[in-house]
């Protein structure tokens, strides 16, 4: 079977309504449309309005169908992290329930690849079309000692292991907080596709070692199909 048919026969199987799993991570498809919500880990998904739009934020203390994965030299914190905890993610003052990482290398290597963590990770299956994604993102740096850490963090949406959008917190004061809302657009093909947000820094992070921690919510997921 050439891969283009396979692809087909996946997208039609989805339609139909069966339930797929690649490995340890589920495919979803809502038709034209793909939510993230842990209530659509569904052995029959039907096709959802485009208007009526969901997003994983984690309030129900659940990550719905998305994973953690690390980089080869990367943490995302041990020690019982990544967690979920009440944050000013979106907006100063009002927090709510976050996914909490503290990213970084394993064994300190400035030469091979430094920028290392983790963070989160799903396939989905998908019509060919527009591919838009969002996500709630902070940093924030705690010290007894250090006026600053110089690097908050960096984010990464990825589609197929490619970049798509990035936003690098860089360099965060002691006691501040650094928000941003991290978008991208992007179109794919007919098939299954492995989506990352990816978190790195290029220092070390250890359960007894001051260093900045990550925040992410409101993570959402649309596909606008071709017409």
């Amino acid at each position: 079977m050439q891969e283009n048919e396979r692809q087909t026969m996946l997208v039609n199987m989805v339609r139909q309504g069966w339930h797929l799993q690649l490995g340890r991570m589920a495919l979803f498809s809502l038709g034209n449309v793909f939510f993230v919500w842990s209530a659509m880990v569904l052995g029959s998904i039907g096709i959802c309005d485009a208007s009526t739009l969901t997003q994983t934020n984690f309030e129900n203390g659940e990550m719905g169908p998305w994973e953690i994965f690390v980089t080869h030299n990367g943490t995302v914190g041990g020690a019982g992290l990544p967690t979920m905890a009440p944050f000013e993610t979106a907006t100063e003052g009002q927090p709510s329930m976050s996914l909490k990482f503290k990213v970084g290398q394993v064994r300190y290597d400035p030469d091979d690849k430094p920028e290392q963590g983790g963070g989160l990770v799903i396939q989905i299956m998908a019509e060919a079309g527009m591919l838009d994604l969002s996500a709630q993102i902070a940093a924030t740096y705690s010290s007894p000692k250090d006026k600053r850490n110089l690097a908050g963090g960096l984010f990464e949406w990825l589609v197929d292991d490619q970049v798509i959008a990035s936003h690098d917190i860089g360099p965060i004061e002691n006691g501040r907080i650094l928000r941003h809302l991290l978008k991208a657009s992007h179109h794919v093909k007919a098939g299954v596709h492995t989506l990352r947000l990816r978190i790195t820094r290029p220092f070390t992070s250890s359960p007894g070692q001051h260093a900045p921690f990550q925040f992410v919510d409101d993570l959402l997921v649309r596909l606008s199909a071709n017409p």
